[in-house]
């Protein structure tokens, strides 16, 4: 099991994956990995008092692009259960009242959900374990980065000049968003053949108004698989990029 702080990854989760387009480009690009519906069951553990007595929501995208419910829950003494069936492995969220808080991976099997404080575990599946060790190595160089640019601020409200402060946090700061593109390509490349690797692709290009290749972006192209970008979504993006940026290529060349 691996452990990631709730604060963390609410914020990447809500800034980089929760739109309409991605959830349901994500479940278009796996449709067919189960031929049949599948059952799932999710238990749940809170040491969160404040989660007694509330109510619990599984959403996953359907095909209208909205996110529907699949299952609720009280939790009652900190337990909570979710089940079902499910047509194919996608990616879900679960939430309290209208906020989604937690991402999972719904497929068949037994899963496992620990929620305190600070923290939360998920278990049971194999793409979990990776989705989650990816969000903990993510939000890890993000409090590394954002811990730089809070130590720049200080110097330079202690009298250090803005040009000297930046410079003492720069070569540092470069390294760890190197660091954070190498750690997204790789998860992506290497979860090229399931829900992991659309859904954060989708996640990554939804950044840019509209499609573009980036070295990143290139990257991981070159490095996944073919199946990976036969799918649906994947071609439309790259087919659409591959435009633009020769669009791009000629207005720059006659200036």
């Amino acid at each position: 099991m691996h452990r990631i702080n709730v604060r963390t990854l609410n914020k990447y989760w809500k800034t980089t994956l929760h739109t309409g387009c991605q959830w349901f480009c994500g479940i278009c690009c796996m449709a067919g990995i189960v031929s049949c519906s599948e059952q799932y069951n999710i238990s749940g553990d809170s040491s969160v008092s404040t989660l007694d007595g509330r109510m619990l929501y599984l959403k996953a995208p359907s095909k209208n692009s909205y996110l529907a419910n699949l299952d609720s829950c009280e939790v009652i003494h900190g337990k909570f259960n979710f089940m079902g069936m499910v047509d194919s492995t996608v990616m879900g969220e679960i939430f309290m009242d209208n906020e989604g808080f937690m991402p999972i991976v719904i497929e068949r099997g037994n899963l496992s959900i620990s929620i305190s404080n600070t923290e939360q575990r998920v278990g049971g599946s194999i793409l979990n374990e990776k989705l989650y060790h990816f969000l903990e190595q993510r939000s890890r160089l993000e409090e590394e980065i954002m811990t730089l640019s809070n130590l720049e601020a200080e110097m330079i409200l202690s009298g250090v000049h803005p040009a000297i402060a930046h410079k003492k946090t720069v070569h540092r700061t470069n390294r760890l968003y190197t660091q954070l593109e190498e750690l997204e390509t790789e998860f992506i490349s290497s979860n090229s053949d399931n829900i992991l690797g659309t859904t954060f692709f989708n996640a990554l290009c939804s950044q840019y108004p509209y499609p573009i290749i980036t070295r990143q972006i290139e990257t991981i192209i070159e490095r996944a698989s073919d199946r990976f970008k036969k799918q649906p979504c994947v071609r439309h993006y790259i087919e659409a990029a591959e435009a633009n940026m020769k669009l791009i290529n000629s207005c720059t060349s006659n200036k």
